[in-house]
């Protein structure tokens, strides 16, 4: 694989447009739910490129390493290294690492590429810079729900984690379980388990706040 292999996989850049307001640019879920979401989208990111896999290990989910070479992009590269850097760790670890710094890390990223700018009055939120295009994402899976439509890999991801995080409730507009659970089987076991173990950290994050 080559530096540009992940230049057209941009699942968290998707997700962030999905659980921020496409014209305030306002979180929709609390901040660590997000980071959550996210840290979940990057690691998807390299998952769909082939980069890393989950493999179950004297039972424990814990990231393998595919492919260490670089991605070409600042915020997969640097996942990336840690993992190569630290294999020994669980998944969940990773996640709740990868959490602190993906809002930051994701909005950087979509800032560079033009995707979002700060607001005049608001500087230290971004908002879309084509409110069109980040509604978009959410937009195309509704349409496909609406139609019964089968998703590819990235948008049967993105769809599974929009419902993890809990985002499902606030920007779907028919939550048919049937459908759901059918888009989540689709996609291969690694991916499966990356948005059932999303889920449940999402889950551990809401109870500790309690």
């Amino acid at each position: 694989m080559t530096e540009a292999d992940l230049s057209g996989s941009r699942l968290a850049n998707d997700l962030f447009f999905v659980i921020h307001d496409d014209i305030t640019g306002r979180m929709r879920l609390h901040p660590r739910l997000t980071g959550l979401g996210l840290a979940a989208a990057v690691l998807g990111e390299l998952m769909l490129a082939g980069r890393v896999s989950l493999d179950l290990m004297a039972g424990e989910v814990r990231l393998a390493v595919l492919d260490g070479t670089p991605t070409g992009d600042e915020v997969t590269r640097n996942a990336l290294d840690h993992i190569v850097a630290e294999p020994s760790h669980r998944f969940r670890t990773w996640l709740r690492f990868l959490a602190r710094t993906a809002h930051a890390d994701v909005a950087a990223r979509m800032t560079a590429a033009g995707l979002l700018h700060h607001a005049r009055r608001l500087r230290s939120r971004q908002v879309p810079a084509d409110p069109n295009a980040a509604a978009w994402p959410i937009g195309r899976l509704n349409l496909a729900i609406q139609r019964r439509q089968p998703l590819g890999p990235q948008d049967g991801v993105l769809l599974g984690l929009v419902v993890a995080t809990g985002g499902g409730r606030l920007v779907l507009w028919d939550r048919n379980p049937r459908y759901l659970s059918d888009s989540t089987a689709a996609l291969p076991a690694p991916l499966q388990e990356l948005i059932t173990q999303t889920e449940a950290a999402v889950g551990d994050s809401v109870i500790t706040r309690r």
